[in-house]
Parts: structure tokens; C-alpha cells; sequence
């Protein structure tokens, strides 16, 4: 990571309290769902739930770096980086309910769509990009969540369209954290 782009990160760490700021789960959503091309009711995000676990991942290199070293090795991580996977998890778990209140919020907005899946008993997401300004998704302060997005699209198979069960196995429960039934 290049210097400017860690002094971008630590700007962006003063400007957001990363548990709760509206703004910043909203920006890291946005910017999730423009660059895995979730821009449609065709091209949807399955289950909005699973972005409460993968936000914090687009955010945070070390968090994905954990994830991405042992998929690659394929062996458990050590009790630290557990216990830090296991306190994203239950954080994670903690956002739900203002996830749900900011989507809400940007659908009455016309910003983000959401269409109740019957088939899959949850609900669908995607952004409307003619509702977004063109210089926001494009934003070069957005380059790390963009590379992030794209490596755990890269780590994560069908992730658009993966079950909550299959991505908490492959986030978590792979890694030694124990999960909620979902």
C-alpha cells in the first residue's frame, strides 16, 4: 500500500466511526455493490443480511488478509487471528438492525432496490446507479473498499448469489469461529 493510500486510511479513520457511522457502511456498500455489478433487479445481491459480515472485510486489509492466507494454506489461524474473526463476527451479527434501518432509509431514496426473494425467503439488493452521482462510485479515496471488494469476490465463489449458511462457513466457521445458527 502506498503512503498516500495509508494516509487515506487514516483520514478515513478519524472522519468514521466504523461500528456505527451511518456514512461509512453506507459508502462501503455502495461502493461493494457497484464494483461486484450489482446494479439491477437482474443483476441482484442475494440476502442483504450477508452484507453486515462482508463489510467489514471490504474495509479492513488485515481482516480479508486473515481470511485470504488460510484459504491459501488451508489450516486453521492462530488463537489472535481468531479471536479477531470471532469479534468482527459478533459485531457483525450487533449491525443487523442498523443495516436494515440505512437500507430502508436508501430505498426510500430510490438510491438502493430491495425485492423480497420468496424462493430464498429474504431479501435482494442493488443499487441504482443513475440515482448516485457518477463522481462517488469513480472517487479515487473508495480505491482500497474497490480492491477489497474485488479480492473477496476473487476469495468468495458465487458470492452474489451464495446462501448467509455458506458465507459465515466461509468467512468464520472455516477459521474456528463458532456461529449462530442462521
Amino acid at each position: 500500500m502506498s503512503d498516500k493510500q495509508q494516509k487515506l486510511n487514516v483520514k478515513k479513520r478519524l472522519m468514521f466511526n466504523k461500528e456505527e457511522d451511518y456514512y461509512f457502511i453506507t459508502y462501503n456498500v455502495l461502493v461493494f455493490l457497484n464494483t461486484l455489478g450489482c446494479t439491477s433487479e437482474k443483476k441482484k445481491f442475494t440476502d442483504y443480511t450477508k452484507l453486515a459480515y462482508i463489510i467489514p472485510f471490504v474495509s479492513n486489509n488485515g481482516l480479508l488478509d486473515i481470511v485470504v492466507k488460510y484459504n491459501l494454506l488451508q489450516r486453521q489461524p492462530s488463537k489472535e487471528e481468531t479471536e479477531i474473526l470471532r469479534d468482527t463476527y459478533i459485531k457483525s451479527r450487533l449491525r443487523l438492525k442498523l443495516l436494515t434501518s440505512i437500507f430502508f432509509a436508501l430505498e426510500h431514496n430510490q438510491i438502493i432496490g430491495l425485492k423480497k426473494n420468496d424462493r430464498r425467503s429474504c431479501i435482494d439488493i442493488w443499487i441504482n446507479k443513475d440515482k448516485i452521482p457518477k463522481m462517488f462510485l469513480h472517487a479515487s479515496i473508495f480505491k482500497i473498499e474497490k480492491e477489497n471488494s474485488l479480492r473477496i469476490k476473487n476469495e468468495i465463489q458465487y458470492l452474489t448469489s451464495l446462501s448467509v449458511k455458506k458465507l459465515l462457513e466461509s468467512l468464520y466457521t472455516s477459521k474456528g469461529v463458532r456461529v449462530w445458527e442462521v
